[in-house]
């Protein structure tokens, strides 16, 4: 999810290395090795990444869609219990967040801290294939108009989905997929 190279660009490099190796006089030297480790790992965490970083993917933007819906309106939110984002207390951020993002005088450098949310949105909207780092800068300026107007709740829950999204990319890149099915 956090990779600068798509799943298809992984799978070419480790592809070269194979290929290479394929190739190399043995016995292998340290450097060798070292590459053909690097290559394994490589194909185990996409592996991982594919299996699972679609759920983790979507579990957030649904989260951030959640909190920023909330953070749109004027007023607090109507039901206080509500917890999109699954954290004791969310309510308390919730309601900050609408006040602070639903003042117009609360203008970063880029606009209003609510403009901000709904460029959040439309980016969202118009990356249907769920891309999690397609909306780096869009949350980024989210942050930096927060920071701007003084809204600290908003920023602090974004932050801590952030957290979370960060937290189960490493549980999910922890998690090893076994090859099931097939011949050797």
């Amino acid at each position: 999810m956090f990779n600068a190279m798509s799943p298809a660009q992984l799978t070419a490099v480790l592809s070269g290395v194979l290929r290479e190796g394929a190739d190399w006089s043995r016995p292998l030297d340290g450097f060798q090795r070292g590459q053909l480790k690097s290559a394994s790992s490589i194909g185990r965490h996409l592996a991982s990444e594919l299996a699972g970083g679609p759920a983790v993917a979507a579990r957030f933007r649904a989260d951030l869609r959640a909190l920023l819906a909330d953070a749109t309106v004027d007023g607090p939110a109507d039901d206080p219990g509500a917890q999109p984002h699954g954290r004791p207390g969310a309510e308390k951020v919730q309601r900050g967040c609408a006040r602070a993002s639903a003042d117009p005088a609360g203008a970063g450098p880029g606009g209003s801290v609510a403009d901000a949310a709904r460029a959040v949105v439309t980016a969202m909207d118009d990356d249907p294939s769920g891309d999690v780092a397609a909306l780096g800068a869009p949350v980024g300026d989210l942050l930096a108009a927060a920071r701007a107007a003084g809204a600290d709740d908003l920023a602090t829950a974004v932050r801590a989905l952030l957290r979370d999204l960060v937290d189960a990319e490493i549980d999910l890149l922890s998690t090893h997929v076994t090859a099931t099915g097939g011949s050797r």
